[in-house]
């Protein structure tokens, strides 16, 4: 129980929006939304809230759990090419890719490693891998040996502040309305956690097209304040 507790501490630790992977700089297409004025109060965050979390088992969720599970490289690679090529906006691909590159970089400094994370360290600085940020997140918490689910509840919960965080910024809106669109999504993060572990395969990547075609426009709105 003792080394349980302590995984999901470590796994809170790289989830935390202080530490230093980038995501700040990323708003994976929010960012379009507020500039269009598709998203103007705390009601349309709920609403993008609840679109976004209908596709998360099938995305950062889904990837997350795979390459927790993975057992062998060749599977990490596969999933790593899937996982890349389901980021179909460039930005959100490079964000990710970024993310992860950092992500591996500071773990030997913690010294929560494992043989998988350093095969997948070297097939990304060899070309072979993309670098997935989900991917680096799964195989991190089966180092760790944290119960899966609950450390996708914790990733899944960093998502949604990140979200949050920006929005009140961007629209802008007050702290309060921010809180609560976040305390009325976590129901819904918790289904979604469950249904990320049952995901089939052939169903990873499953995309939102608005969310895409939002995040393709990013780069080329007149004003930006975030890399996607």
């Amino acid at each position: 129980m003792r080394t349980e507790r302590l995984a999901l501490l470590q796994m809170q630790q790289v989830c935390d929006s202080v530490f230093p992977v980038g995501a700040f700089a990323l708003s994976n297409g929010l960012e379009t939304y507020i500039q269009q004025e598709r998203l103007t109060d705390g009601t349309g965050l709920a609403e993008y809230l609840h679109a976004y979390l209908t596709l998360l088992p099938y995305n950062e969720l889904g990837f997350f759990f795979y390459a927790a599970r993975a057992k062998s490289e060749t599977e990490l690679v596969r999933l790593d090419a899937l996982a890349a090529a389901s980021r179909a906006p460039r930005e959100v691909r490079e964000g990710s890719c970024r993310m992860c590159a950092r992500f591996l970089k500071l773990l030997p400094s913690l010294g929560n490693t494992s043989a998988a994370l350093r095969a997948y360290a070297a097939a990304v600085v060899s070309g072979d891998c993309h670098g997935v940020y989900p991917v680096a997140l799964g195989l991190y918490a089966a180092a760790v040996h944290a119960p899966f689910s609950e450390a996708a509840g914790l990733y899944g919960y960093s998502i949604l502040s990140a979200i949050v965080t920006n929005a009140v910024k961007l629209v802008p809106l007050g702290q309060k309305d921010g809180q609560r669109a976040l305390a009325d999504s976590l129901s819904a993060l918790q289904e979604a956690v469950q249904e990320a572990q049952d995901v089939a395969p052939e169903d990873l990547g499953l995309c939102g097209a608005g969310f895409d075609i939002r995040a393709m426009q990013h780069e080329t709105l007149r004003a930006r304040l975030y890399m996607s």
